[in-house]
């Protein structure tokens, strides 16, 4: 890409205090190469329908920042996919709920001599075996909860 300061090639150069593009029907920018967009201040993309206007960017990788620190470079920690993150912590809470009011109250302890400490009763892996299953299938669940295309600082 070459920076806006260095002319090569053919050229159209535009100087004004305002430039104003306005297409009746559609309109297309393209480009074989990069397209630039600089500004010092706001740069906004505006719809007008409030109820069905949408701003869609189809693109292999979304990049949302740029990381300025000692490693700078474009934004790289993955997105959440919300809907996802959500099922997985509802599912997560609804299976600590189900440990806590039905499988620890039903739990024995056995002990063969009074007053020594008791001991887990051999019934209760069979209550416990299915909750640890199902906690390492939401465990699992984890990794599709961060997004593929979209990345945030």
């Amino acid at each position: 890409m070459v920076s806006p300061n260095q002319y090569q090639g053919k050229q159209v150069i535009i100087t004004s205090d305002r430039l104003l593009f306005n297409s009746r029907e559609d309109s297309l920018l393209t480009s074989n190469g990069h397209v630039v967009f600089s500004t010092n201040k706001d740069f906004h993309f505006n719809t007008d329908d409030l109820n069905n206007g949408k701003f869609a960017v189809n693109s292999a990788k979304i990049h949302l920042g740029i990381i300025k620190d000692s490693n700078p470079g474009l934004a790289n920690n993955p997105a959440v996919k919300g809907k996802e993150l959500e099922d997985l912590l509802e599912g997560l809470l609804n299976h600590l709920n189900t440990l806590y009011t039905a499988v620890l109250p039903l739990l024995n302890g056995l002990t063969t001599v009074p007053g020594a400490p008791t001991v887990p009763s051999p019934s209760n892996p069979a209550l416990i075996s299915p909750l640890i299953s199902e906690l390492n299938t939401l465990k699992a669940r984890i990794k599709t909860i961060k997004s593929n295309n979209v990345y945030i600082k």
